[in-house]
């Protein structure tokens, strides 16, 4: 994940980039248009005629060198144009820069020239009469600035109101164009003497404008915290993923865990040998039945021993002893309730405990258990082998403590043994 260190670092960095551009922009040489002189392009001069003369004429036309003379009772006023683009009709796009470097080398009386430019639009202008119809936008230049360059805003441009009155110009139309510039030029309003060479004219521009440049920085900008955004949120989603994953994890874990515990608890409880609790596991319940506010009346402890255990060991093995141990736990287990707790108590002994039983109940389930046992023919090695159990009976007072009962279940199993053994043996409270 990336750190709050490196996400301050690039931020700095898109800072000193912003910063540069911004500095290196206004070193950036301008965009330049050279439109005269060319010799591609074609430019002439214009004015009206009188008595055989001419008011405008040729002092030197290679290097667009004329004499203007605007007197009273010219209709139209002579001057100089240039036909930017390839024919009369067709233009170039200048909406892209600035304005125009103007160099004129001028002489005469009067005041002021007039800079002009012409914009063609089939939507309001006659291609057929395109000298007359195409949008005039017109500024005025005091020829006393002349003595040098002239830069000339197209932002300075207005369109000539008498064009828009002649030709009944929409509102929307009224405003100055430049996409489809087809001629420039310079000529003079008032009365006057002039000679004018006109030396140089180009379009200046930007390559890239202030406008859009602020616009890309604020689109990046824009841009950058969008990613960063969208960025800090996939990784806190991934980061959230993982986590959940490994939660999950530890919850399958935790599981897996608590499972292998309470198999461990349940083989720490059981009897390996006979699938019964064993002494352990039986404690537990003990502890809970004698050691908290459960009630313990109607409540009976049977105490079994199996007679002769120890002579079923030597005279027929470990094996049938084992054998004959399964047998009589899975013989009682099947015949007491679920709610019973049975289990080996140790060695050839087992204990069972019943709730909710009376002591006439309890003496029968008893006797019926020793009967069950000795009636089974247990099969050792092929041979039938008849085993009894001793059993010792009592039930439990409210207020005593299981090492009370055991003992008077374990004087009735003794008692029982030497009784002859196969019986049952009762003592009451």
């Amino acid at each position: 994940m990336i750190k709050p260190k490196s996400y301050a670092a690039l931020r700095l960095l898109a800072v000193l980039v912003t910063g540069f551009v911004i500095a290196a922009h206004s070193y950036l040489p301008p965009k330049v248009l050279p439109l005269y002189p060319d010799n591609q392009r074609l430019s002439w001069i214009y004015g009206p005629s009188r008595q055989g003369t001419e008011s405008a004429e040729w002092v030197d036309r290679s290097i667009n060198h004329f004499r203007c003379n605007f007197i009273p009772g010219d209709v139209y006023s002579c001057g100089w144009s240039l036909n930017l683009g390839p024919d009369r009709t067709t233009g170039i796009d200048l909406s892209n820069y600035d304005g125009f470097n103007i160099s004129i080398h001028y002489q005469g009386n009067a005041p002021r020239i007039r800079f002009f430019l012409r914009d063609l639009d089939p939507r309001y202008s006659d291609v057929e009469r395109y000298d007359t119809t195409s949008k005039v936008m017109t500024t005025s230049i005091r020829t006393s600035d002349l003595k040098q360059p002239v830069h000339v805003r197209l932002s300075e441009l207005s369109v000539a109101e008498w064009w828009i009155t002649e030709f009944d110009i929409e509102r929307q139309h009224s405003a100055p164009t430049m996409t489809n510039a087809i001629a420039l030029g310079v000529d003079f309003n008032v009365h006057s003497s002039n000679e004018i060479r006109i030396d140089k004219i180009e379009a200046i521009g930007q390559w890239i404008k202030k406008e859009t440049l602020y616009f890309g920085i604020i689109t990046f900008w824009m841009a950058l915290i969008v990613i960063e955004v969208f960025w800090r949120f996939y990784l806190i989603h991934k980061k959230a993923t993982a986590d959940a994953q490994r939660i999950s994890n530890l919850v399958n874990e935790y599981k897996k865990l608590e499972a292998e515990k309470q198999q461990f608890e349940a083989l720490s409880t059981t009897d390996v040998l006979t699938g019964v609790m064993n002494r352990a596991g039986v404690q537990q319940f003990l502890h809970r039945l004698f050691e908290s506010n459960f009630s313990r009346s109607q409540m009976g402890v049977l105490l079994f021993d199996i007679d002769f255990f120890k002579k079923i060991n030597d005279s027929l093995g470990h094996d049938a002893g084992d054998l004959v141990l399964s047998k009589i736990a899975r013989i009682i287990n099947e015949n007491i309730r679920h709610t019973d707790i049975f289990g080996r108590w140790g060695g050839e002994e087992f204990i069972l405990i019943c709730s909710q039983i009376s002591e006439d109940r309890l003496i029968s389930l008893a006797e019926k258990l020793r009967e069950s046992i000795a009636q089974h023919t247990f099969e050792i090695d092929g041979q039938p082998v008849n085993v009894t159990v001793s059993i010792g009976a009592t039930t439990v007072n409210s207020a005593e403590t299981f090492e009370t009962v055991f003992k008077r279940a374990d004087k009735a199993l003794y008692t029982a043994k030497n009784s002859g053994r196969n019986q049952v043996q009762f003592t009451r409270v």
